[in-house]
């Protein structure tokens, strides 16, 4: 499911993810982002654009990490949501939970606020 992840500048990772984000795929990004919160990571950008479809459990998966990442002074932003995405994420009414954003402008966004 990940298929990499770059650290920028001021700690920020952005984990890119590809596929199916369904229950299969679910527990490795679930894996791979509370290892990241574990390492002391609380400033990640997950990269959507490669994702064509995402279940309730890929959505719990990332409510358990934007909680677990702002509740260590972090957050967790989301980009590049394909339009087919980002409707399942506006219907479950996610888009008021998740800042959603291009990559550059997700990454700023978490230099502004220091």
């Amino acid at each position: 499911m990940i298929v990499g992840e770059s650290t920028f500048d001021e700690g920020i990772c952005v984990v890119e993810a590809k596929g199916r984000l369904d229950a299969a795929a679910a527990s490795q990004l679930e894996a791979d982002v509370a290892s990241l919160l574990a390492e002391g990571q609380s400033k990640i950008v997950v990269d959507l654009g490669g994702v064509s479809y995402i279940s309730t459990i890929g959505l719990r998966v990332l409510l358990v990490a934007i909680k677990r990442a702002r509740g260590g002074g972090g957050d967790l932003e989301l980009c590049c949501l394909s339009p087919r995405v980002h409707d399942i994420f506006r219907l479950a009414g996610f888009t008021a939970i998740f800042p959603i954003h291009g990559t550059e402008e997700a990454v700023r966004g978490f230099e502004s606020r220091g």
